[in-house]
């Protein structure tokens, strides 16, 4: 079985005879990464996500290395498969260190988490005309500026129309309910 791999793939390539180089495992190990991630993906959590790619397009920058390495200075691959391959592999994870920090985020789509504004709010303190006072928002006491010319009695209804850092910005009830 071992002979007739080799005889077909020597058939297939032209030569007579078959060698399995380092280009050709790294190739082939970039392949079954980026397959496997792309099968997998929709079942991996969001934070695991791209990982196998990344070493498999590593693996492939491992290949494209080797391959014009052997081309420029006519590398010995006994040599280089059997000797030097823990360098390979330490190349290879730096790579995909590299790809798994600086690009994989790129990837990551994650979902804009807007803050609703809310429609209503009620004074505690008084709020003269561009100041800063208080007022009950969702529960919780924050930071108001009124953005009307008058100013806006404690207790009362106000409407809120934007958020700019931790304070509010209102205009009192009295302004939308005479419109």
């Amino acid at each position: 079985m071992h002979s007739l791999l080799i005889w077909s793939l020597a058939l297939a390539t032209n030569q007579p005879g078959f060698a399995f180089t380092p280009p050709m495992f790294w190739l082939l190990l970039g392949v079954v990464l980026s397959a496997i991630d792309l099968f997998i993906q929709k079942t991996q959590p969001q934070r695991y996500r791209f990982y196998a790619l990344m070493m498999g397009v590593a693996a492939l920058i491992s290949s494209f290395i080797l391959w014009r390495g052997s081309v420029a200075f006519q590398f010995d691959w006994a040599n280089v498969m059997y000797e030097d391959f823990d360098w390979q592999i330490s190349y290879w994870m730096g790579i995909s260190l590299a790809l798994s920090i600086w690009i994989r985020p790129i990837f990551i789509v994650r979902k804009k988490f807007v803050i609703p504004e809310a429609t209503a709010a009620t004074t505690i303190s008084e709020i003269l005309s561009g100041e800063i006072g208080m007022v009950i928002y969702e529960g919780a006491s924050w930071k108001a500026r009124n953005e009307d010319s008058q100013g806006i009695a404690p207790r009362q209804k106000v409407y809120v129309l934007r958020r700019e850092g931790n304070t509010l910005i209102v205009i009192p009830d009295r302004l939308i309910s005479n419109s």
